[in-house]
């Protein structure tokens, strides 16, 4: 039963990885610049220490609410 479950697991990962190669070969420059730039904004933002799980979390938690605050304005037409 455990070799299956990780012959399925094998299975789910080489799809995934198919995926994302499928995904990078339809990327634009600009897309990939813009993905960088986002991912060079947390790395900024949460202090350059990426092993520092507490203020990833922090991170998280505060982009949530900005997104959640958001979403409530839209919903009440204050857009």
């Amino acid at each position: 039963m455990l070799r299956e479950i990780l012959q399925g697991y094998a299975r789910a990962n080489a799809f995934i990885q198919q995926e994302r190669w499928e995904a990078l070969a339809c990327i634009t420059p600009e897309q990939a610049w813009a993905t960088f730039r986002a991912l060079w904004r947390t790395w900024e933002k949460a202090g350059r220490n990426l092993g520092d799980l507490e203020s990833l979390d922090a991170l998280r938690i505060e982009r949530s609410i900005q997104r959640r605050r958001t979403l409530d304005r839209l919903a009440s037409g204050r857009g």
